[in-house]
């Protein structure tokens, strides 16, 4: 069911694949394992300074998926990153050649904070030139809603899946913020942690993809459910990128997806990154949204990664969905809630599938 009004799906979808490529791992497995021992790859960025003091100059801290992308720039770096985690996903979920393959790929966009980068061509280019030729891709539709784009891009699967376009989706990004330029806008933006500022992003790079298809047809094919995803829902934040906003646009999502939820132990991840008005976002949405728990944790692959942009969305959702299955999550619901500079917000609600591994 979808409403088109508020942007809200409620529906019961399988994710039944996990590909990652990041900076803790090259696959999934290793990736989703790191996360969870709090293994970070952060580092000092070679060839990188910024001021950390009156006086003194310090190189800029992310993470980088060094044993993929070393030399690559622009569009054949996201495309390393890219090829591998498809590829990784699609094992997962064991595709066959007669299933119909959707693909939902997020994109920071044409234009994304008022940079001209005009992208698309070579966007899709790259994704159908990860697909292998014994797939059969069926429908494929680039989602521009930057970091965000991910969790956005279920509520297009779903239609596409109910609507039995397609068998299985396959929902991603590939995305990288430590090239120079990148760096670059991210200095000439304030969005570093530079002196005098003392919080600022911590620019990674990844790529990952999730799959989904209908709870009866994964159950038909005896595929394994890594978990489920209940209910999706977006809002727009109209407050000019940086700037402090009263978090209302995060509630309406996170209200659409947790409404009627009253579990004790609340486990959320989140895209929080290190730059403070978007702390301050969570910090007034949280009670205008969030149901009362006993407990409560907040997991943020930021603080071991990175942000990594667009990918970010399905390396939460692949993070909830693992922690479902592995029974680490300590509960039978994940809240995953994603936030772009162009104003996107958007909230998924994963639950437990019912067997724990």
């Amino acid at each position: 069911m979808i409403d088109q009004a508020d942007h809200l799906w409620k529906g019961d979808l399988a994710v039944t694949g996990l590909g990652l490529v990041t900076p803790v791992g090259l696959s999934a497995a290793p990736s989703l394992a790191a996360l969870r021992a709090g293994v970070s790859r952060l580092e000092a960025l070679p060839g990188t300074s910024i001021a950390v003091g009156e006086n003194e100059q310090e190189p800029i801290i992310g993470a980088r998926v060094s044993a993929l992308t070393d030399g690559l720039l622009g569009q054949p770096r996201l495309k390393a990153l890219m090829q591998p985690a498809l590829e990784d996903c699609l094992i997962d979920c064991a595709a066959s050649a007669d299933q119909r393959i959707g693909v939902f790929l997020g994109t920071s966009g044409s234009s994304p904070a008022n940079r001209h980068l005009q992208y698309d061509d070579a966007v899709k280019q790259n994704l159908l030139d990860c697909i292998p030729d014994t797939l059969n891709l069926t429908y494929a539709r680039l989602i521009h809603t930057g970091r965000a784009s991910v969790l956005g891009s279920i509520r297009d699967a779903a239609v596409a899946l109910a609507e039995g376009i397609i068998d299985i989706a396959l929902v991603g990004a590939a995305d990288s913020w430590v090239t120079p330029r990148a760096l670059n806008w991210l200095r000439q933006k304030g969005r570093l942690p530079e002196y005098p500022r003392h919080t600022g992003n911590l620019p990674a790079e990844a790529g990952g993809f999730v799959a989904l298809e209908t709870s009866k047809a994964a159950v038909q094919r005896g595929a394994r459910t890594y978990a489920k995803v209940t209910a999706s829902a977006g809002a727009t934040e109209n407050s000019a990128w940086g700037e402090a906003n009263n978090g209302v646009a995060l509630a309406h999502a996170i209200r659409g997806v947790a409404k009627g939820v009253a579990d004790s132990h609340a486990l959320v991840i989140s895209d929080l990154d290190g730059e403070r008005y978007r702390a301050m976002e969570w910090v007034m949405a949280q009670p205008k949204s969030m149901w009362y728990s006993e407990t409560h944790e907040h997991w943020n692959p930021a603080d071991c990664i990175g942000d990594s942009g667009a990918s970010m969305g399905a390396i939460m959702l692949a993070w909830g969905s693992a922690a479902l299955f592995k029974g680490y999550a300590r509960t039978e619901r994940v809240l995953v809630w994603g936030a772009s500079d162009e104003g996107a917000r958007e909230a998924i609600m994963l639950e437990s599938a019912g067997v724990h591994n």
